[in-house]
């Protein structure tokens, strides 16, 4: 008869195992995405960033529960989202003493501060907004990963607007990747410019930025092109922009009627047939020796870090028909197809940026 193992040998089974605090933080990861969109939806780093609260009496300015105010307002302080001491807030009157209660009042942290606030500059909440409102789609992936059938409206050209914060919202972040790679690739002079499905236009800013002289049409479900009339302002660089709705299956422009034409972000959503379409669209309207600045994100070389890659492919398999990351020798290949030799190519994090030359 084997002996019975004693109390320290059970134990030593689990005290050895591996340390499972990633596993738990990857399954209640939902509920961290939930809170966030919680407090984005309610206005609470809007209402916060006018001036510190405590818990009571930002729930009688939002309507909502106290309870689950003060409860909300704990989680985004572990965040690292609110504070009550000012710690890193630029503003020193986030720091106010407690109330006579000893309930603190708590303000914006910078990160909140600089990309949480509806109505500024840097704000990504509506970004924010439109990934938490695939929560329901994210349900399907078991059934899509079983079965294989896709759907989702996220691929379609045509279903852009529907979009918003999805296409235009993460501009504050896009925008530093664009002039980043302009800036090394030099696709100057850039002349007459087709920023073709241009979101919130941050391209065709980051080259009318680099080219005093480029002039560049903005194309794009009218949702966005008002978002890129504000950036394009914002930048200084409206007067030298026009604004196309868009027309993604006849677009309203005449054969090599431009210097230079970009298409980022939309290959990786439409998928490699509507790709090729847009590409082959892109070279009709580009002149001979013109420039095609094709940016998205690419799957990296098999040496080169995955950063968020995989989680961006396996969004596209839950919420497209044919999405999906290609690889830049795919992009290579549909633009030899359409005409353009492929050239220079630069990589910042999880964009890449190609450029080509139409023959």
């Amino acid at each position: 008869m084997t002996d019975a193992p004693s109390p320290a040998e059970a134990l030593a089974r689990y005290a050895n195992a591996p340390d499972p605090g990633p596993l738990l933080a990857l399954n209640f990861g939902f509920a961290r995405a939930r809170a966030l969109g919680t407090a984005v939806e309610l206005g609470v780093f809007t209402a916060l960033a006018r001036t510190p609260r405590t818990a009571r009496e930002l729930a009688v300015d939002l309507g909502c529960d106290p309870r689950g105010v003060r409860d909300l307002l704990a989680v985004l302080e572990e965040f690292g989202l609110l504070a009550a001491d000012g710690h890193g807030r630029p503003e020193p009157a986030a720091s106010e003493p407690p109330t006579a209660d000893g309930e603190p009042r708590l303000g914006l942290t910078g990160l909140a501060r600089a990309y949480l606030v509806d109505g500024r500059p840097g704000s990504l909440a509506g970004h924010f907004a439109d990934v938490l409102a695939q929560w329901d789609r994210w349900a399907t992936l078991t059934s899509v990963v079983r079965t294989g059938e896709r759907s989702g409206d996220l691929g379609a050209p045509a279903a852009r607007g529907r979009h918003p914060g999805l296409f235009g919202g993460a501009f504050p972040l896009a925008v530093r990747v664009a002039f980043d790679a302009v800036r090394e690739l030099r696709p100057v002079p850039a002349g007459r410019v087709l920023d073709l499905a241009c979101g919130a236009g941050e391209w065709g800013i980051a080259l009318a930025a680099a080219d005093p002289g480029a002039r560049v049409t903005a194309h794009d479900d009218p949702a966005l092109l008002a978002e890129a009339r504000a950036r394009a302002e914002e930048f200084g660089v409206a007067e030298r922009f026009r604004f196309v709705p868009a027309d993604f299956d006849a677009p309203p422009f005449p054969d090599a009627g431009f210097d230079t034409v970009v298409l980022a972000h939309a290959g990786r959503f439409a998928g490699p047939t509507d790709t090729a379409r847009l590409l082959r669209e892109a070279a009709r309207v580009l002149r001979p020796g013109g420039t095609l600045l094709v940016a998205d994100v690419m799957r990296p070389q098999p040496d080169g870090p995955a950063l968020s890659r995989p989680m961006l492919a396996l969004s596209l398999l839950v919420n497209t028909a044919d999405g999906t990351v290609l690889a830049t020798e795919e992009y290579r290949a549909l633009m030899e197809e359409a005409g353009v030799t492929a050239k220079e190519c630069v990589t910042r994090g999880l964009v890449t940026a190609q450029t080509g030359e139409r023959r």
